[in-house]
């Protein structure tokens, strides 16, 4: 009995040692495989491309059924799927522009099969790691609005193409990804409610832009590419709108895929659609008697979806000088309306019609296409956080409001908010839900507030205004005191205002104008204006005859020295090593620059180029902010311009600046626009920094 025991254990361990030993091999299924680049003829006893025409069979397998639906116009449509035992590789059976090739060696070329071409397996994987790959079924592989050929088309143009791994990378027209159906990546979308973002309602996307002009019930199965073609030549021009053909061509098939139901106004061999990477598509004008096409000149001065959104003609150049609206004005009274003749500056000026283009200049205005206002977003969060307060004579009662869109300044103390506007000064309360207005007299303009402090914190608004300076107190409720009650200094224009940084019982600030004018105000603890004084002989003469605008201040120690004063010019900065601005001190140009003809030779070494296609002086400073570990003991002070954000060492005296800054929540923002820098807010671990963009 004991050695029948000790058989049948040996047994049974040998049965689970052989279990064991077999569970190191993979599972061995009956499923044939069904990744074509898979198959190896060595191991599979038939051949894997029965029809030699360079697509495997497995492949044709997956798409050999027909495919059968109704256009939206109910016309049938039926797509003969692949066969494997009949050469079928250059047909384009779905009219995409792609034949069945390209569609089974994407993201590579049509050549992924000639020997030595070194490449992975065909398609791409989805979100579920299945291999997917481009139907040649269906013109429309991923569903999103834009044909196979075009997206492969336009991922060419974009530069795509990788030479090294001989394959393409398609951020923004990827043929089986759907997600680029709501890109927007020229930027031509209009902002309507003019509120900073482009919503996916504003955005002009690609779809729309391949598909501008198509006919309701245009089907690419049935009416071919949204292209026209003058078969069979081809274009010798390879830019868009152009597709070449011959040696020029990427794709042979695309210009015989095209339509033949319309009749391109050009005539030549082109998209039909407007140009999903470039903002103004415009490529022909209509002079009366004939259609010029514009190539190589494009646009009028208006963005693609500009146009559309006010039913213009994205293409047409013509339509730039047209007074659609009929809203000029007939200045001489003669009874008519003179066009404008042309697109320049002087010409527009001459005619009396008010053109569709001068009216999107007015819309554009200088690049401010964002509606002013009081906004308000969350730090960190998405636009979803975003909120725009009401004007006061537009809001519901009760609700917070502020008085004038044009916000100048804003200053927080605990749940109190101040805000200065060009015609006056409104608080919130956020803790009580409570406004206040205060209205300037009619003809003050406000440019810039602070905070008046003592060593126990604000207790007055001082504001920089075009008839001088107002020293508003603040009440024991948080907003301010009537302006009946405010001090005010001489009516002279000041532009920028700071609270110098020396102690005392009352506090002494400095106010600057243009070409000299300003003031050194001393205020008391209670909010009223006590003394004015002049400015010193020698820095006055300086602002005076240098001819300046001052634009920002900023006064503190410098490291192992004394108190300077930073004053930010639409030229340049100049330093003023001063506690008062009130001695015999003399200021110095820390850099300027001025392209006409000046007694102050240009420096602007330290400072960053502007952007290609930004405007504007790169010294002018819009923005001062010193910082440091604290207040009184500042090591660096920020300065914003046209050309970026700069910071100068006060320990070193050394100025640099930062790199390309990018927009990070709109790729189509203009680099230009993100590096023109207008405030500085730093919060101690990161600088928060406001930009046109």
């Amino acid at each position: 009995m004991l050695r029948r025991s000790q058989t049948t254990l040996l047994t049974t361990l040998l049965v689970i040692a052989g279990l064991l030993f077999m569970s190191q091999f993979p599972t061995i299924s009956p499923v044939s495989n069904t990744r074509p680049d898979d198959t190896d003829s060595s191991l599979i006893p038939f051949n894997t491309d029965s029809d030699d025409d360079g697509i495997p069979d497995v492949h044709e397998f997956l798409f050999s059924d027909n495919l059968s639906f109704s256009a939206v116009d109910g016309r049938l449509v039926t797509m003969n799927g692949l066969n494997s035992s009949s050469p079928d590789a250059d047909e384009d059976t779905d009219r995409d522009g792609l034949n069945n090739t390209e569609e089974y060696c994407w993201p590579y070329p049509d050549n992924c099969n000639d020997p030595g071409f070194s490449r992975g397996l065909t398609g791409e994987l989805d979100e579920n790691s299945e291999r997917m790959y481009l139907d040649p079924r269906r013109s429309d592989t991923d569903g999103d609005g834009m044909p196979d050929g075009f997206e492969v088309w336009m991922c060419a143009r974009a530069g795509g193409f990788d030479e090294i791994s001989q394959r393409y990378f398609c951020p923004y027209f990827d043929p089986l990804n759907a997600s680029d159906a709501s890109d927007d990546p020229d930027g031509d979308g209009f902002d309507v409610n003019r509120d900073g973002f482009l919503s996916v309602a504003e955005q002009y996307t690609s779809p729309e832009e391949y598909q501008y002009g198509m006919p309701s019930n245009f089907t690419t199965e049935l009416d071919g590419l949204w292209c026209y073609a003058t078969l069979p030549q081809g274009s010798i021009l390879t830019q868009w709108p152009f597709i070449s053909t011959g040696a020029n061509a990427s794709f042979q098939n695309l210009l015989s895929a095209c339509t033949t139901n319309v009749t391109g106004v050009v005539g030549e061999d082109l998209w039909l659609g407007t140009d999903p990477l470039l903002d103004d598509s415009d490529r022909y004008s209509w002079d009366g008697f004939a259609v010029r096409p514009l190539y190589p000149s494009f646009g009028d001065g208006m963005p693609d979806g500009w146009e559309v959104h006010f039913g213009l003609d994205p293409l047409n150049r013509t339509n730039a000088l047209l007074d659609n609206d009929a809203d000029g004005w007939d200045v001489n009274r003669d009874g008519f309306v003179s066009a404008d003749v042309s697109r320049t500056d002087s010409a527009l000026a001459l005619g009396e019609a008010l053109s569709n283009l001068e009216e999107y200049y007015i819309h554009n205005d200088e690049g401010n296409t964002v509606r002013s206002g009081l906004k308000e977003v969350q730090i960190g969060v998405n636009d979803s956080s975003f909120k725009e307060y009401p004007l006061t004579f537009n809001a519901i009662p009760g609700h917070l409001s502020v008085m004038h869109h044009d916000v100048r300044s804003i200053l927080v103390e605990d749940s109190t908010a101040y805000y200065l506007t060009r015609y006056g000064i409104t608080s919130m309360d956020f803790e009580t839900q409570t406004t206040q207005d205060q209205w300037f007299p009619q003809g003050i303009i406000g440019y810039e507030a602070i905070f008046v402090e003592s060593d126990t914190g604000p207790h007055s608004i001082a504001i920089a205004t075009s008839h001088g300076v107002h020293i508003a107190a603040l009440q024991v409720d948080g907003f301010v005191e009537p302006i009946e009650s405010w001090s005010s200094s001489e009516a002279i224009e000041v532009f920028a205002i700071h609270q110098l940084a020396i102690e005392g019982s009352s506090q002494q600030l400095i106010a600057l104008g243009a070409d000299g004018e300003g003031m050194v105000l001393e205020v008391s603890a209670g909010g009223q204006l006590t003394q004015t004084f002049d400015l010193g002989v020698n820095f006055k003469s300086a602002l005076a005859e240098d001819g300046v605008v001052v634009t920002e201040l900023e006064h503190g120690t410098v490291p192992g020295g004394g108190l300077v004063l930073y004053i930010g010019t639409e030229r340049g900065m100049m330093t003023l090593e001063s506690a008062t601005g009130r001695d015999d001190a003399t200021p110095s140009w820390r850099f300027f620059f001025d392209p006409n003809p000046s007694d102050i030779p240009n420096k602007i070494d330290d400072l960053r180029t502007l952007n290609l296609g930004a405007s504007g002086n790169p010294a002018e400073v819009q923005a001062l902010k010193l910082d440091g570990p604290n207040v009184q003991n500042p090591t660096v002070l920020w300065i914003g311009t046209p050309s970026g954000l700069h910071s100068l060492n006060l320990q070193l005296n050394d100025m640099s600046f930062g790199g390309l800054l990018e927009h990070p929540g709109n790729d189509a923002d203009e680099l230009a626009k993100s590096n023109n820098i207008h405030s500085v807010y730093p919060t101690g671990d990161e600088i928060l920094v406001g930009s046109s963009a």
